[in-house]
């Protein structure tokens, strides 16, 4: 075992461990003189902090530090109004920095973006309703398709004995890999299907 972390040594002394991780500690400990005196150290000031008195914190302590403390006046009440100036100076500052790089005024970017959303917008609703639209009428295909395919298996299951029955979803199941096989096939001579 390697030396013994500080976080596992504290874990020790708390008597936080299992008593596997407890004896391989002590083991190691014995053999090692090093983490010896940094196990005997740490129970030293472990002891020293459990014998001082509990300390009473009287009620309202917090909030009387925290009345104590300098408040500008003058920041208090005008801080919000700083930071309004100076958020519109920098937009002042980036739009012109803009216009000077570009030659496009205000109203041009603002045309622009308004141009560009509207297009965004006009071509994605109506695909988005036609995705959902298509994406509802899967799920009720699908769900009628499973409904009908295990009703026509359940009826031809009580015609055909369960010998047929494994020998059809054999056959069935080795004419799916031939056929995938072959249109595998077809694809990499370059074929059409």
């Amino acid at each position: 075992m390697t030396c013994v972390p500080p976080d596992r040594m504290d874990l020790y002394l708390e008597g936080d461990l299992a008593g596997a991780e407890c004896r391989e500690i002590e083991a190691h400990v014995e053999r090692c003189p090093e983490c010896r005196r940094a196990l005997e150290r740490r129970r030293l000031i472990e002891e020293a902090l459990s014998s001082l008195p509990a300390i009473e914190v009287p009620s309202g302590f917090a909030a009387a530090v925290l009345d104590r403390l300098p408040l500008s006046r003058r920041t208090a009440s005008f801080g919000w109004f700083i930071s309004a100036v100076t958020g519109f100076l920098a937009l002042l500052a980036a739009l012109l920095g803009y216009y000077l790089s570009t030659g496009e005024s205000l109203l041009d970017l603002l045309d622009s973006m308004g141009r560009s959303v509207l297009a965004f917008i006009s071509l994605t609703v109506p695909l988005a309703a036609k995705v959902f639209c298509l994406v509802r009428v899967a799920v009720f295909l699908v769900g009628d398709l499973g409904t009908a395919l295990a009703r026509s298996l359940s009826s031809f299951a009580s015609l055909v004995g369960p010998e047929l029955l494994a020998l059809g979803l054999l056959l069935s199941a080795a004419l799916a890999a031939l056929t995938i096989f072959g249109v595998k096939r077809i694809l990499s001579l370059g074929g059409k299907p």
